[in-house]
C-alpha cells in the first residue's frame, strides 16, 4: 500500500533553528543501561549526566524544547533492548521510535527468530544503529543476511554505521575494528542484494564522505544521517561541512537526514543544531529538508506545523 506523504515546506530564518517551533526528526539517539559509565567528559571537557534517569530527562527536555517530534533510539551494550524499553516507558509524548543496535549478529544473544518476533510485536521499529565495523565484519557477511532479509520483508529501516569510531577503540572495547571497514563502498553488495531495503548510513561515511556521495549517486534509494559529525570534535565538523557542501552541489541533500548521536551528552543536541545553523551555504529550505522533510519521507510519517502527527510509521507493513 502506498502512503501519501505530506511534506512541510515552511522555511526557517537563517539563525533560528534552535528556536523554531517547526518539527524536527532525530534519526540517531542512544540510550544506556543503568550501570553505564555516566558522568564522563566529552572532547571539550563537558561532563554528562550522572545516571540513567538524568540522561533520559536531559535528553527528553531537549526533544521538547526543540520540537523533536520523533527520535530513533538504539541502546548501547549491554542490555540494548532493556534501556530502549526503559526510555519508552518514560516517553510521555510518543516521540521515541524503537531501534535495535547491534555490533555483532548475535549481540545480547540475538537470533534471527527472536529478531523477527520483536519486529512483528513492534518492539523493534528500526534495525540500528548496527555496527559491523566494530565487530570486524561487513554487512554482506553471511551472519547478517537473515536480519536484512527480515527487514526487507517487513519494510523495517536499517541504520548502519559508516566511518571510523572512537580513537583507540581497537585497543579497548572493539579489538576487531579497522578503519577500512567503515568505507561506505562495503555496503554496495547489500544494496544490490536487497533493492527494496530502506537503508541509511550513519555519519555519512565520516572521512569516507566522498564514497558516501558516490554511493548515493548510484543507489538512489540510499539515505544518510549526519549525526555525530555536527558536534563531536573539529575534524568531524569539517567532514560534515564538506559533505553537506558537496551533497548540495551534487543535488543529493534530499536524502540527508538530521541526527545527533548524542551518546552520553544530551547537550550535543544543542551543539549539533547550532553548528548546522551556522552553515551559511545551506538555505532555509535546505535546513528544513535536513531537519524534517527528508526523514519524514524516509520514515513515511508526517506532522502538522505544531508537531501533531498526521501519519503513523509503516514499520510492520510486509513488502510486496
Amino acid at each position: 500500500m502506498k502512503l501519501k506523504i505530506f511534506v512541510l515546506v515552511a522555511f526557517l530564518s537563517p539563525s533560528t533553528i534552535a528556536q523554531s517551533p517547526l518539527p524536527i526528526i532525530d534519526m540517531h539517539l542512544h540510550s544506556y543501561p543503568k550501570d553505564a559509565k555516566y558522568g564522563i567528559e566529552d572532547f571539550y571537557g563537558n561532563k554528562g549526566p550522572d545516571n540513567q534517569e538524568l540522561h533520559f530527562k536531559e535528553t527528553y527536555q531537549r526533544l521538547k524544547k526543540f520540537n523533536i517530534v520523533k527520535a530513533v533510539v538504539s541502546g548501547i551494550s549491554p542490555n540494548r533492548l532493556e534501556s530502549v524499553e526503559q526510555w519508552k516507558s518514560w516517553d510521555t509524548d510518543n516521540r521515541i521510535i524503537r531501534g535495535l543496535g547491534m555490533p555483532y549478529p548475535n549481540s545480547d544473544g540475538m537470533t534471527p527468530e527472536r529478531f523477527e518476533a520483536l519486529v512483528r510485536s513492534g518492539e523493534v521499529e528500526v534495525f540500528g544503529e548496527i555496527g559491523p565495523y566494530y565487530s570486524g565484519t561487513k554487512l554482506s557477511d553471511p551472519d547478517w543476511q537473515p536480519y536484512l532479509a527480515i527487514c526487507e520483508k517487513y519494510d523495517i529501516p536499517v541504520s548502519v554505521h559508516t566511518g571510523g569510531g572512537e580513537p583507540g577503540g581497537t585497543y579497548s572495547f572493539a579489538p576487531k575494528a579497522r578503519l577500512t571497514l567503515g568505507d561506505p563502498y562495503l555496503l554496495e553488495d547489500t544494496l544490490v542484494k536487497y533493492p527494496k531495503l530502506r537503508l541509511y548510513m550513519s555519519h555519512a561515511g565520516e572521512d569516507w564522505y566522498e564514497h558516501a556521495l558516490r554511493l548515493m549517486a548510484y543507489y538512489q534509494n540510499l539515505y544518510t544521517d549526519i549525526s555525530v559529525l555536527l558536534w563531536v570534535e573539529p575534524n568531524d565538523q569539517r567532514y560534515a561541512r564538506e559533505f553537506l557542501r558537496n551533497a548540495k552541489e551534487a543535488g543529493y541533500l534530499d536524502r540527508v537526514m538530521y541526527g545527533t548521536d548524542q551518546l552520553l551528552w544530551p547537550d550535543a543536541i544543542d551543539r549539533s543544531l547550532e553548528y548546522l545553523d551556522s552553515l551559511d551555504f545551506l538555505t532555509e529550505r535546505d535546513k528544513r529538508d535536513i531537519l524534517y522533510n527528508n526523514a519524514a519521507r524516509f520514515l513515511r510519517i508526517s506532522h502538522d506545523k505544531d508537531g501533531k502527527e498526521l501519519m503513523q510509521p509503516n514499520a510492520n507493513a510486509i513488502a510486496n
